[in-house]
């Protein structure tokens, strides 16, 4: 009787930490589409670090029309970026070196550029230019700290 209240409450315990941590430190996150290709595809699970904080390069989970959606952070904080017409990307006029993505592409975008990422928000792109919605829509525009969830940390 004794080790059966035992591991009961062995469970139970376990079971709080769990919820505690997946409630305020990580959060899991399934990807759909192919807008990470080749990076993430379709119906990923990530595991996500709770974070307002991404710095350039980060994978990122973000918030818009109450839907979770993972691009990658471009610039931040009044760098200046620009997208050619070719899609090859400029922050604060230097190249950005991209390994990740496959085909350079100006894909859906209208904004105007150069553009300045406002104070404390990211610009985000998905790695399959081509198809990826992001930044560079105004309709989904720069991510604010209110709206970032965390920075992907692993993906199965």
């Amino acid at each position: 009787m004794r080790l059966a209240v035992r591991t009961i409450l062995t469970i139970l315990l376990i079971a709080v930490i769990l919820l505690n941590l997946f409630t305020h430190v990580f959060a899991v996150v399934r990807f759909y589409g192919d807008g990470m290709e080749p990076t993430l595809k379709n119906h990923q699970i990530l595991v996500v670090l709770r974070t307002d904080e991404a710095r350039e390069g980060d994978i990122v989970a973000f918030y818009y029309n109450n839907k979770a959606l993972v691009r990658r952070v471009i610039a931040a904080d009044g760098q200046q970026i620009t997208i050619n017409e070719d899609g090859s990307v400029l922050i604060n006029n230097e190249p950005l070196e991209e390994p990740y993505i496959g085909t350079l592409s100006k894909g859906q975008c209208n904004l105007t550029f150069p553009y300045t990422v406002p104070l404390e928000q990211y610009f985000v792109m998905g790695d399959n230019r081509e198809t990826s919605m992001d930044s560079r829509l105004k309709e989904i525009g720069t991510v604010t700290r209110e709206r970032l969830i965390g920075k992907v940390i692993f993906s199965f």
